[in-house]
């Protein structure tokens, strides 16, 4: 790449390596091998617990049946210890455990053996047709039958409904049309991405019936953005299509067209920080006894990534809603039709009751009724859109089928508040939230920015607030100062029949008077112990932001999502003058640091690049013409300073985040930073200001994931390099301190 030297954002032929603060917390490994399973307190016939040890000789299967059933879901808020108990036939488990593999599991330990997992589908020649030139295939399904995997796919529906996380996937056919009218040589396929990792509940592809109340909606998902498959690929699906269409005897439910999407780059999550996220996609095939079966099931769809799971496996569990969620969800969306003005909904809750998990269902279910969604996280250190310390208002137009780190995007408006939690500084917190509450009321509810401005009161656009979990002391102080900013029209409430603590105090009555009150059963967070914590969910989620190659566009078919194959480290940075490109200084939000220390503050360090709203780029401040060396006895000149508490923060109303980006070196005499980041140029060239808050940057960040560090790096043995280890410490102060405050 030429060397271009500009003034203001330029690239550098020379990138230098990421100097670290010496301050950089100790990395240390840890490597799991028990996750007990207590039983439960209270005991119901319906339900059944069963706890398997594991090892090289024997397995003991203790079984009671008057016990149930532990399922894992998705983590929510800073405890990543969130699970609920859901039912079990009797016949299941005779199905699951004929499977159990005795002999390969090495060490002796406690897991979870999830039968939800199992596929309630048995493919076969007669209902699975794939291509041989590429990772295609069509699949007939029968009502009910599900298809549970783990990896990634992109599905399009030909004929029938499919259930997806809530979301109600319709093929345009009508009930009455049959097999052999299907016509797709006029009709558009789109195909939505589905990502399962076990980090998170893995995912339920289910053919449902279509219900009369649905055929008047059938072209209620035409407007939902997703992946318009190209003329080639259609005719090879139409191929597949004849070949299903000639098995007389079968009589499908629904009809999927499966495509593979290795070449969007999501395996290279696998890759960075091997010891944590090594496999979240892929299925361990060497814990199944029998493998020759399980192969031959699998490679009926050969498609890569997409691993259906058809006997019990180890250390996974489904994303399965109950009976109660979808009660409240229906009568939400009754609700909601009622409204003349677009209503608004707040998830509140104890931290790890599934307040995440259910917006993601409720999201899916409303987009099927509205064109578009309108989304502000609060949780800001477990959020959906963003990575953490962020808080943003999303403008949504398709279901979120994935995890967080699967749909990371660039927000119609964001504030950077620099930390994982409101604590340091909950009035900056609550005037952020109120601003993006008067934009979502002044640009958005009904007005004119995204084509939503009409007569008809059925075109609005609903707004979902997700709460924090921490609702005691000064936390439940914020949430209710969160409820009367945005005076919702409906408010769910979990609550936990058992674990008392983790239900809200009673609301004020100047509160509840006003809004509709929905309480909703909690997850049980005490039955299972995950592999994952939030920590690990921040991190994917920052690896998806800056490893992300299209950041502010839409996923393109054919086209690198996140650029793995290049790290960090390796690539060339923006730099950044401060004289000429920082108008607004530098802010830091927490710590007094010295204006002669501030240079070795950002050094290494994650920030906020901040901009004001109304201002547009100056493209005067860019140029090809190159700097002038300085010499290097010429007085440094530091940028502007603004620390805390001397001054606040950025005014939300003046200004918002564009975007993070790491500081991976500094050059004093010419007073540049060398920046990395996902933006665009047109993006950086808003940036005015510079925000440092309490975000740690991982030592994955810094290492290069193509090369063998496992011995060191560049060479020299981990031993020898200084302030970071991935040894385990002795003695006293070897590890930081976890301070728990109450209220």
């Amino acid at each position: 790449m030429p060397n271009e030297n500009r003034e203001f954002f330029v690239y550098t032929d020379q990138p230098e390596k990421i100097v670290s603060n010496a301050n950089q917390r100790r990395q240390q490994q840890e490597i799991k091998t028990t996750l007990p399973l207590p039983l439960p307190s209270s005991k119901k016939k319906s339900e059944k617990i069963m706890s398997y040890t594991m090892n090289e000789e024997s397995m003991d299967l203790s079984n009671d049946p008057e016990e149930s059933f532990v399922v894992d879901s998705d983590v929510d808020d800073d405890d990543p210890e969130e699970s609920f108990v859901v039912g079990s036939d009797v016949d299941d488990v005779d199905m699951f455990t004929d499977n159990l593999d005795t002999k390969t599991i090495k060490k002796e330990k406690n897991i979870l053996l999830d039968p939800l997992t199992i596929s309630r589908f048995t493919p076969s020649m007669s209902n699975v047709f794939r291509s041989e030139e590429s990772e295609i295939c069509i699949v007939g399904m029968k009502w009910n039958e599900t298809i549970n995997f783990q990896g990634y796919v992109l599905v399009a529906p030909i004929y029938g409904d499919t259930m997806i996380m809530g979301y109600r996937l319709s093929a345009t056919n009508s009930l009455n049309s049959g097999l052999n009218s299907l016509d797709l040589e006029n009709k558009d396929l789109i195909f939505q991405p589905i990502f399962s990792p076990k980090t998170h509940a893995l995912v339920s592809i289910e053919s449902v019936e279509r219900r009369e109340d649905e055929e008047e909606k059938k072209e209620e998902n035409s407007h939902h953005s997703g992946i318009k498959s190209t003329p080639e690929i259609k005719k090879i699906i139409i191929n597949l299509l004849k070949k299903l269409q000639s098995i007389k005897e079968e009589k499908f439910g629904t009809i999927l067209a499966l495509r593979g999407m290795s070449w969007s780059g999501i395996k290279g999550f696998e890759s960075i920080a091997r010891f944590t996220f090594k496999g979240i996609f892929s299925v361990e095939r060497e814990k199944s006894r029998n493998i020759d079966s399980k192969n031959e099931k699998e490679d009926l769809f050969k498609i890569n990534g997409f691993n259906p799971i058809f006997e019990v496996t180890p250390d996974v569990t489904l994303f399965n809603i109950s009976d109660s969620w979808k009660s409240v969800v229906s009568q939400l969306v009754t609700n909601f039709r009622e409204y003349k003005l677009p209503p608004i909904t707040i998830i509140c809750g104890h931290r790890n009751v599934g307040k995440s998990t259910f917006s993601r269902y409720l999201l899916n279910n409303l987009i099927k009724i509205y064109p578009k969604i309108a989304y502000i996280e609060s949780d800001i250190g477990q959020s959906e859109f963003t990575p953490a310390g962020l808080m943003s208002l999303n403008i949504l137009d398709s279901p979120i089928l994935g995890p967080p780190f699967t749909h990371i995007k660039q927000p119609y408006r964001t504030y950077f508040l620099g930390h994982n939690t409101p604590r340091d500084d909950p009035d900056y917190y609550l005037d952020c939230l109120q601003e993006l509450i008067t934009i979502y009321h002044r640009d958005i509810a009904c007005g004119p920015e995204f084509g939503m401005y009409t007569s008809d009161e059925d075109l609005n656009v609903p707004l979902i607030i997700n709460t924090h979990g921490w609702v005691t002391g000064l936390g439940y102080d914020i949430f209710l100062n969160i409820l009367k900013l945005a005076k919702p029209t409906d408010i769910i409430q979990f609550y936990s029949p058992t674990q008392i603590y983790k239900n809200l105090p009673k609301l004020p009555d100047y509160i509840i008077s006003s809004p509709n009150i929905i309480f909703i059963e909690s997850i049980d967070s005490t039955k299972i112990s995950t592999k994952y914590q939030s920590s690990d969910h921040r991190t994917l989620s920052l690896l998806s932001y800056l490893y992300s190659n299209n950041i502010n566009n839409t996923k393109q078919d054919n086209t690198k999502w996140w650029k793995f194959d290049i790290p960090l480290i390796h690539q060339i940075p923006w730099c950044l003058d401060w004289i000429k490109g920082l108008s607004k200084g530098i802010f830091l939000l927490f710590g007094d640091v010295p204006l002669s220390q501030l240079l070795y503050a950002l050094n290494g360090s994650l920030v906020g690049l901040i901009g004001d709203i109304s201002d547009n780029p100056d493209i005067s401040n860019i140029s090809n013409i190159p700097q002038e060396k300085k010499q290097e006895h010429m007085r440094i000149k530091p940028p502007n300073y603004f620390p805390c508490p001397n001054f606040s923060p950025p005014s939300p109303s003046e200004s918002h985040c564009i975007g993070l980006a790491i500081i991976r070196s500094i050059d004093p005499i010419n007073h540049t930073f060398h920046i990395l980041t996902p933006l665009s140029l047109v993006q950086l060239q808003r940036v005015k200001s510079i925000v440092k808050g309490k975000l740690e940057l991982p030592i994955w960040f810094m290492l290069d994931h193509t090369s063998n560090t496992s011995i060191g790096i560049c060479g020299v043995p981990w031993k020898r390099i200084p302030y970071m280890s991935f040894e385990a410490g002795i003695g006293l102060g070897n590890e930081a301190q976890r301070v728990r405050r109450k209220g």
